[in-house]
């Protein structure tokens, strides 16, 4: 039997809730590794929803506070970082959308502790994982 190559990742694509961003710490961190061993180049997204938080709110509101999130992981890890701000009704859609349109090779997602609904009715993680074009890593 003949090993097959293991394919290509010259691009990553890191999803990241604003609201919970500690909790992509080991996710991009993976993401960075990635990225340098494999010359790959890495994006990080994510998006608010197009109606805001609250009335007075726009969406925009939110990209001063993801750009310099984003600046401090291209600091911290060493690494170009490319922001990917986007607006959404469903996460995993918005993910999935953008990951095709920067044709990602690998979504690096983390992962949550499952809540009792998740188990029922999946995770963003799991939802995005049989749904994406390309391989997606769930990382705790």
């Amino acid at each position: 039997m003949t090993e097959t190559p293991a394919p290509d990742i010259g691009v990553i694509m890191v999803p990241v809730d604003m609201e919970e961003k500690e909790r992509s710490g080991n996710a991009l961190a993976m993401a960075a590794r990635l990225a340098r061993n494999f010359s790959a180049k890495l994006y990080v997204m994510t998006a608010a929803h197009p109606l805001g938080d609250d009335v007075a709110e726009y969406p925009e509101h939110h990209k001063p506070d993801f750009q310099s999130f984003i600046d401090k992981i291209a600091k911290a890890y060493r690494i170009g970082v490319e922001p990917l701000f986007r607006s959404h009704e469903s996460p995993e859609k918005m993910i999935l959308d953008t990951a095709e349109e920067v044709k990602a090779d690998l979504i690096v997602m983390a992962t949550h502790d499952p809540k009792f609904a998740d188990r029922f009715f999946g995770s963003h993680a799991s939802h995005v994982a049989l749904r994406a074009h390309c391989s997606v890593m769930a990382v705790r």
